[in-house]
């Protein structure tokens, strides 16, 4: 029996701009704006994820990967799941539409809570995130090219995966990509 776990990796791609600034650190009392709604926002023209997405992944994960300084062997393929499909969705879409970039929700929402939200009981669960690639390829690249996305999308703990790209309305927005991997 597997304990339920959370495996979180942010995707360096594009978070250049994430480092630490000035400041002290401390607490001005002021509560976090809450999370718009009203930002219009829309699949990304990527094609039918539910349909190419399992295929590309298990394409990957049939063969032995070298993730950073980790090497792993072929792992089984992973299933497409509509829950997790939906978790992941809702997951791009908050960053979308509130303009920014991590495993947190804007509300505080962790993986592992949206995926239970989302009806998907997990023992468990992975999510890589990427803010930029403009198609599925070019965000599995980017995905294998980081140690610990790599790791996730070769953990073969993992049977059952969930995939989403947003961005907001409007061309050249950028496109929020969320992919949860999962067990049952």
């Amino acid at each position: 029996m597997f304990k339920p776990s959370v495996v979180a990796l942010c995707l360096p791609l594009l978070l250049a701009a994430c480092g630490g600034g000035g400041g002290g650190g401390g607490d001005d009392g002021a509560a976090p704006p809450p999370p718009q709604t009203s930002v219009p926002v829309e699949p990304c023209p990527v094609g039918d994820l539910a349909t190419t997405a399992a295929p590309a992944i298990n394409a990957l994960r049939s063969v032995a990967q070298v993730c950073g300084a980790a090497n792993f062997s072929a792992v089984g393929a992973v299933t497409w799941d509509a829950r997790l499909a939906e978790a992941a969705r809702a997951h791009s879409t908050d960053m979308a539409v509130n303009n920014f970039f991590s495993h947190t929700g804007s509300q505080g929402a962790t993986l592992g809570g949206r995926v239970t939200a989302a009806g998907y009981a997990w023992t468990v669960v992975a999510e890589n995130l990427a803010a930029g690639p403009g198609d599925l390829s070019a965000a599995l690249n980017g995905w294998m090219n980081s140690p610990g996305h790599c790791q996730n999308l070769m953990l073969a703990t993992v049977t059952q995966v969930g995939l989403a790209c947003v961005r907001r309305q409007g061309g050249g927005q950028t496109p929020y990509w969320t992919m949860v991997l999962a067990r049952p």
